[in-house]
């Protein structure tokens, strides 16, 4: 397997390639070399670059196909295994697709590593569309929680818990799921589609740090699978529901 990172028109290997300062980003979830929901990831893409860089991108949704078909290929990724592939445009225009490292499974799956979620003070992001900046900052809240967690959870000065377009967050109530913001995001509609299919009742409704001691389970929803954690703080979660949503979320070869 050698993962390569096509440029502008030209291929080189992700190993030399340097992401540019300023970008705009949609990961997009791939199986079988077929990317999904690639109609939706293009229409958020031109979406965030109109409203960060003032243009637009011009890349066709069937295009993108294309070329993140060849390119899988050309890595040498299994069909058989989930492969995320990172789709940028650059503040200067230029377009390119990474081939990220592919996952020994098939379809948005539960992850069987369970995580400890650690609150985190943070602001609310001021864009619901993934970029250079959140990526940073995504990194730079990992690492304040080092010994106190595995994954962060973002809460504002309120004391209510930060969701993400990217990353939603869900808390789960006996036949409710709770989730503070609904998004147009392919995270999210991949997540509520699940959820509303497993039979659950939907609530958009802001979660308190407070209100989570009560919630029965809490999961997270990337591009590429779901993380439930089994703790925050001293408070035990249980992941049955977890694992039935993201049964209900596999995407179709």
């Amino acid at each position: 397997m050698n993962l390569l990172v096509w440029n502008d028109g030209k291929i080189v290997e992700a190993s030399q390639y340097r992401c540019p300062a300023s970008y705009v980003l949609q990961r997009v979830h791939t199986l079988g070399y077929t990317p999904s929901n690639i109609h939706r990831h293009i229409m958020l893409l031109r979406e965030s670059s109109a409203e960060l860089f003032g243009f637009m991108s011009l890349c066709q949704a069937e295009d993108a196909s294309k070329i993140i078909s060849k390119l899988l290929e050309l890595s040498r990724v299994s069909p058989n295994f989930s492969c995320a592939v990172a789709m940028r445009l650059d503040a200067e225009g230029h377009l390119s697709f990474e081939v990220e490292m592919p996952t020994y499974y098939e379809g948005m799956s539960l992850r069987a590593k369970r995580l400890r979620g650690a609150l985190c003070r943070a602001k609310e992001p001021e864009t619901i569309f993934q970029n250079s900046i959140t990526v940073a900052i995504d990194a730079m809240n990992c690492s304040r929680i080092i010994g106190y967690g595995d994954t962060p959870i973002w809460v504002d000065d309120k004391e209510e818990v930060i969701s993400r377009a990217w990353r939603p967050i869900f808390a789960v109530y006996h036949n409710r799921v709770y989730t503070p913001v609904e998004y147009d995001t392919v995270e999210y509609i991949v997540a509520r589609d699940a959820i509303l299919a497993a039979g659950f009742e939907l609530v958009i409704h802001a979660l308190p740090v407070s209100s989570l001691k009560k919630m029965h389970e809490v999961f997270e929803v990337d591009i590429m699978g779901v993380t439930s954690l089994y703790a925050i703080g001293e408070h035990r979660l249980l992941f049955m529901a977890t694992a039935q949503i993201a049964e209900l979320m596999q995407p179709k070869k």
